[in-house]
This record gives structure tokens, sequence and C-alpha cells, in this order.
């Protein structure tokens, strides 16, 4: 007898991955431009914390994108069960028991350090010495 080496289901023809592929390509770009914002001011307006500024940009950007596109994944990855269970007829339309939660409070959290950051770099500009015409 020989049996096969791999195997591989295959999944429902009609299913696609691209809301998946947008909502994510969404998610970075939406938090690409907040990051670009908090990296573009504080270089305008010669801020001198600006590396630091950079650094806590980069971070909350890696968290918050980090942190929707899990969620999301997630949710949809639920949905998708949920509804393979309705039409199969093991679950209760009603019970919504085993749905992802939220992050709420890391959202929050990341929504009141981006406010900061931005007040941060609004708050004060470099002191620059006088210019003096050369002679």
């Amino acid at each position: 007898m020989c049996s096969p080496l791999a195997y591989a289901e295959s999944g429902d023809p009609n299913a696609t991955n691209l809301p998946i592929v947008l909502g994510g390509l969404l998610i970075l770009a939406v938090i690409s431009l907040l990051a670009f914002m908090l990296i573009l001011i504080p270089r305008a307006r010669g801020h001198r914390h600006t590396e630091w500024i950079t650094a806590a940009t980069v971070f909350w950007a890696i968290l918050s994108a980090g942190s929707l596109l899990y969620a999301g994944e997630a949710q949809m990855d639920w949905s998708k069960q949920y509804a393979l269970r309705l039409e199969t007829g093991y679950l209760d339309p009603q019970d919504t028991s085993d749905a992802p939660r939220l992050p709420w409070g890391i959202w929050s959290g990341l929504g009141i350090a981006y406010g900061a950051m931005l007040v941060w770099s609004l708050s004060q500009k470099q002191d620059k010495p006088p210019v003096t015409p050369e002679q």
C-alpha cells in the first residue's frame, strides 16, 4: 500500500482572503500615517527630543498595528467558524459566548499614549542661537 506523503484539505473555492488582506493593508496604512505625522511634527519644529519621540512613535506603531491586526484576524476567523457552525446546525444562533474579546483596555492606552506623544511633540521648540550674518 502506498500512503501519501503529504495531505492538504482543499478549502472552499469560493472563500477568499481578500477582506483579511485589505483590512490588514488599511490598518497598516492608517497606523503608518499616524506615526509619520508624529515623526514629522517634531522634526519640522526643531524639537530637542526628536529622537526620543521618534523611538516612542515606532514602538507605539508596532504595538498598535500588532494589536489591531491580531484582533481583526481573530474576529474574522471566529466569524467564519460561527457561520460554519450555524450552517451545520451545531450552534444556537443566540450563543456568542466564544467570541473573541476585543482589547479595549490596550487600545485605550495606545490612544492615550498617542495623544501624549502628540502633545509632547507640539510642546516646545528648540532654542536656536541667533543667526549672525557673516562678514
